[in-house]
């Protein structure tokens, strides 16, 4: 059975609207934005002048944990299926120091989940990992309005605000 991660369109809106303002901030001759560009452009032979929207894109889809955006589009639009690549959006070093239970295969990490109360199922890249939620809230310093959504499933639903939520509070985490 083909299991498609569940989408979460408005965490994808976020990170096109921060491209645009990096964009703008990047042609206004902002130097805090246009040093995440600094590596690009020395590549590329390139100044602020043409660095173009899909630059932002895929710079920002980068600091997330995707390959690029269309890795961190085709993740967070809910095409993508277990097995694939997820990216590195749910996992941050400061996790580390946690007790995580790490599973290469979704079908053991469910099982592990059923028998352990309090933990929550992430993806990282093409394994899983289990972790006590509060800890995962508490290690990352994140603020959730419905710290209850961190419990959500993020495997075969439609349409779930509270992962939306989630995902959306972890891509302001990481951006800002």
């Amino acid at each position: 059975m083909i299991q498609h991660i569940t989408s979460a369109p408005s965490a994808l809106t976020e990170i096109k609207i921060l491209a645009k303002k990096q964009l703008k901030a990047c042609q206004a001759g902002d130097t805090l934005a246009l040093q995440k560009f600094a590596s690009l452009m020395d590549k590329q032979g390139f100044d602020q002048n043409n660095i173009q929207l899909k630059h932002c894109q895929c710079i920002l889809a980068r600091e997330l944990g995707f390959t690029d955006f269309n890795h961190c589009q085709r993740v967070l639009s809910g095409q993508a299926q277990i097995g694939e690549d997820l990216g590195a959006l749910f996992h941050n070093r400061r996790c580390d120091t946690l007790l995580n239970h790490w599973f290469s295969r979704f079908d053991e990490a469910q099982a592990f989940l059923k028998q352990t109360p309090n933990m929550v199922l992430l993806p990282f890249k093409k394994q899983f990992f289990a972790v006590n939620g509060p800890d995962y809230i508490e290690a990352l310093g994140l603020t959730l309005s419905d710290p209850e959504c961190i419990y959500t499933c993020w495997v075969g639903a439609e349409d779930n605000a509270a992962f939306e939520l989630f995902a959306l509070a972890l891509i302001k985490y990481k951006l800002m």
